[in-house]
């Protein structure tokens, strides 16, 4: 089958790279196309495909793109088509309207969070999941005894000294670890508080080997370095990592953004708990790469099924139409 996602790809960001590769491996054996969601989806250009996707990521937060008119389109389209792996961002009252009459004809919402799914209401189109990545987590990686691998998210209003004064004042390791890549965008951050150091310039799990610890302002960030068995503290007010770390009950692991000085007490706390908490991150990631594959694979069925029970693309009487026509509903 051809499926479309529509998605923030192709911006060299490590988490929706990602994603669009657990999507990829998911519905293995399947064609997908991976198009921007920040533009209305073409009627005509749906039609061509047997199933859309929306996802993953934290994609709801406006009211344009693929969110405007939702159900309309989707009925226009007449392909199945379902969110996957989203997060709510953002909901104004136009986008939670637009969502609210989207769940009454799609064929599923998986939201990767329960504050997500909350906000909008519940649906019996949909349901909460742990983000796509968990579906196939990276491995493990081997313990080191020190080192910290660093990343820090630009533009998050960060008081540059403060940080840089408290990175100085480590006695270990610090590994710049950017997973934004495009436009040096985490680069710039990494510089500003570690200006001696080599900022890597292309996403790499090498820091996050030489180190025993994560310091993470990226959602992924924190994610991959649970799925690889390191602990970490995030560094984010972000709605999409607060909800996460409340519901994984690790909100004592987070640190505001304009609080450096609070970082060495976590770190010496996070030491003396080490053993505990590597156990603890070994049963959190073993339990979401569980319920990740248990929801995953029911949707994936739901969402093929659906797909495999309309005519193929070329023999629906509007393709045919159109393609004798050479006309098609552009949206």
């Amino acid at each position: 089958m051809n499926i479309a996602v529509f998605g923030w790809y192709h911006h060299q960001n490590a988490g929706d790279d990602r994603i669009q590769a657990c999507l990829t491996r998911w519905l293995a054996g399947h064609t997908l196309a991976f198009l921007p969601a920040g533009r209305p989806p073409p009627i005509h250009l749906l039609r061509t495909y047997d199933a859309a996707i929306i996802g993953g990521g934290g994609l709801i937060m406006g009211e344009g793109g693929v969110f405007r008119q939702m159900r309309r389109w989707v009925r226009l389209a007449g392909i199945p088509v379902a969110l996957v792996g989203v997060s709510v961002e953002g909901l104004p009252a136009g986008l939670r309207a637009e969502l609210r009459a989207f769940l009454d004809v799609c064929c599923f919402a998986w939201f990767r969070d329960q504050g997500s799914l909350d906000a909008l209401g519940p649906h019996p189109n949909a349901f909460v999941a742990p983000d796509v990545t968990w579906l196939y987590p990276f491995a493990t990686l081997p313990p080191v005894a020190a080192g910290i691998a660093l990343n820090l998210r630009s533009g998050q209003g960060l008081p540059q000294a403060a940080w840089q004064h408290t990175l100085a004042g480590l006695a270990v390791p610090i590994y710049p670890w950017p997973l934004l890549i495009e436009g040096a965008t985490d680069a710039r951050a990494l510089r500003a508080v570690l200006p001696d150091a080599a900022v890597p310039a292309e996403f790499s799990l090498d820091p996050l080997r030489a180190s025993a610890t994560v310091i993470a302002g990226r959602f992924h960030g924190v994610l991959f370095a649970l799925q690889t068995g390191r602990p970490v503290i995030a560094v984010s007010s972000l709605p999409k990592m607060r909800r996460f770390l409340h519901e994984q009950g690790l909100e004592r692991w987070c640190l505001a953004e304009d609080a450096p000085e609070r970082l060495p007490d976590l770190l010496a706390q996070l030491q003396a708990e080490r053993p505990a908490l590597l156990a603890d991150i070994a049963d959190l990631r073993a339990r979401l790469h569980a319920e990740a594959t248990l929801q995953g694979d029911a949707a994936r069925a739901r969402l093929l099924a659906a797909a495999a029970a309309l005519p193929r693309p070329s023999r629906r009487w509007g393709m045919r139409l159109r393609d004798s026509l050479d006309w098609g509903i552009r949206f």
